[in-house]
């Protein structure tokens, strides 16, 4: 009898101990899924939400928010005009939104940069929901630092342009149909996911519902699954997308028709001269080169994870597998086939990479550290990300400079040293085969590297030679009082950005024709004008008044502005 009870005291303990074991696995789970959960929305918010107030850059941003000036101005929601010419080229419900923002929030650089921003952050919510319920938390986790921390999201994801919140409407029609075809749910998801893609339609064109069908439709084929076609609420889904469609196109003047003709659409995407470059625009195989840059730092990691896809055939039995590689190199051949290749168009892209990033970061951190040697082409690629960040956190400000016209010291010393350590962690580990610590340090440069990005690289550009701080020069030099200052930069300017800034506001008027200067120097005698390159050609050719250059105004990208004296000639 004593040694029976003995037995049962010892099988009663050790069931209560492995309870408390499992409460304690479940205790840690809960915690780690929060931290990383607050981890994400830390960088989120750095990411996307600081240092919106710089400059505007690169044209379009300039472009976009002008249009969305006039038609706030013009009170006119469905003629678009740019510099009082009609616009046809974008839909305009792009522009609703911004006029919407600086109606709510006034026309600054923070307003007109807030949708794109909360589309972005929108997306990276969408990549972490649907990887956890696809995959776990730790390949959510890693697959929303992906889409927060790659260059290109970084770069273009906070800016006044489209493809932002066209890559938020795409990741999220993707998103309600995965949780149909992959996860089981209620077929009435399919009702967001057509929502989603009538409004990519509004936004810019026929891309917003063509890509994600591309990637749908692709898995059924893949996968020989069609159950989404045999469900009726689908067909609901998809007749309801039409009608808005539809309404939408119906609403709009004639000039915007063609965004809604299929025709039009197939000739945009298919490009006839794949073999070579088109005529204007880069050749077939251009984005199989930027998406090392584009998609950098987790670019690095692509050999490795394309690897561990291929050793996880057969692909048919795996649809975690099967749609992130879907979604990468189908949109990637959809958009290599397309006459105009810009680096922006590569956002749509970034979930589906995100996925594919998490689920190689769920089985390599799934493996014992020390009992699993790295290849060494894995520790050759870890080696090179290591020097690229040493070595570019030097010369990088020297190829800025070029570019953007910075100071070429820029970047804080105490700054460099920490990028210039964490990349010697990520040397050594490499060297000495510490998976997890490796892979831990690429985690920790992306997030080193989104910081090098929003906190110095853009406040540097707009303190050197951005086109808000040229304009307020501007500005000053007509506020110092005589000869009045006026800007004659007529039809589509070269650096819309500062033709942007001149026009917020009345404190260097417009001139809009060379007789209008002539009639302005006549009637002052004397006056200055701020004009481009080619307006200034122009007005050098009149013989009823006499010009001079006085000072020229850098800008990036040759958009430089010349301040001229013009003399009445009467």
């Amino acid at each position: 009898m004593p040694s029976s009870r003995g037995s049962g005291e010892v099988l009663v303990d050790r069931v209560m101990n492995e309870g408390e074991l499992d409460e304690r696995h479940q205790s840690n789970i809960a915690t780690r899924r929060s931290v990383e959960v607050v981890v994400l929305a830390v960088v989120s918010i750095w990411a996307f939400f600081t240092n919106l107030t710089f400059s505007l850059l690169e044209g379009s941003e300039g472009l976009y928010a002008g249009i969305a000036g006039e038609m706030g101005r013009r009170q006119e929601f469905f003629d678009l005009t740019y510099q009082g010419i009609p616009y046809f080229n974008k839909p305009p419900f792009f522009f609703w939104l911004l006029n919407a923002s600086t109606t709510l929030w006034g026309d600054h650089e923070l307003a007109l940069r807030l949708p794109g921003s909360i589309a972005a952050v929108g997306t990276i919510v969408l990549t972490y929901v649907l990887a956890s319920r696809l995959m776990s938390s730790t390949a959510a986790f890693w697959a929303a630092l992906t889409v927060a921390t790659s260059h290109v999201f970084l770069w273009y994801g906070r800016r006044v342009l489209f493809d932002s919140t066209l890559t938020f409407f795409i990741t999220l029609a993707l998103f309600a149909w995965g949780y149909v075809q992959l996860l089981g749910r209620s077929s009435w998801w399919y009702l967001l996911s057509f929502l989603s893609m009538a409004l990519g339609v509004m936004l810019k064109e026929l891309h917003g519902f063509f890509l994600p069908m591309l990637v749908m439709v692709s898995y059924a084929v893949i996968q020989r699954d069609w159950r989404m076609f045999k469900d009726k609420v689908f067909w609901i889904g998809l007749s309801g997308a039409l009608v808005i469609m539809a309404a939408y196109a119906g609403m709009l003047g004639q000039g915007y028709q063609h965004h809604f003709h299929l025709g039009a659409a197939v000739k945009v995407i298919w490009n006839p001269t794949a073999s070579g470059p088109p005529p204007e625009g880069h050749p077939f195989y251009w984005y199989l080169g930027m998406i090392w840059a584009d998609f950098f730092p987790w670019s690095i990691l692509l050999p490795s994870t394309l690897l561990l896809f291929w050793a996880r055939r057969p692909f048919p039995n795996r649809s975690v597998e099967v749609l992130s590689l879907i979604w990468v190199f189908g949109l990637l051949i959809a958009f290599s086939l397309a006459t105009m290749k810009r680096e922006p168009y590569l956002m749509p892209m970034v979930p589906g990479f995100g996925l594919m990033v998490g689920y190689y970061y769920q089985h390599v951190l799934s493996l014992p550290e020390r009992q699993t040697p790295m290849p060494i082409w894995l520790r050759l690629l870890l080696g090179i990300l290591a020097l690229l960040f040493a070595v570019g956190i030097v010369i990088g400000p020297l190829l800025l400079k070029k570019r953007w016209l910075v100071p070429p010291d820029f970047v804080p010393p105490l700054f460099i040293a920490v990028i210039a350590a964490m990349s010697g962690v990520l040397l050594y580990a490499a060297i000495r085969s510490r998976l997890h610590l490796a892979h831990y340090m690429v985690g920790g440069l992306a997030v080193g590297f989104m910081v090098t990005v929003v906190n110095i690289v853009f406040p540097a550009i707009d303190q050197a030679f951005s086109p808000r701080k040229i304009t307020e020069e501007i500005k000053l030099l007509a506020r110092e009082g005589q000869p009045a200052l006026f800007h004659y930069i007529p039809g589509w300017p070269k650096n819309e950005d500062a033709v942007y800034y001149l026009k917020r506001d009345n404190v260097v008027p417009e001139l809009p024709t060379p007789d209008a200067v002539a009639e302005a120097a006549r009637r002052h005698g004397t006056i200055r004008v701020v004009t481009e390159e080619q307006h200034a050609v122009t007005l050098e050719k009149r013989t009823d008044f006499a010009t001079e250059r006085i000072r020229e105004f850098r800008q990036p990208s040759r958009k430089h502005l010349w301040l001229l004296s013009v003399r009445s000639g009467a």
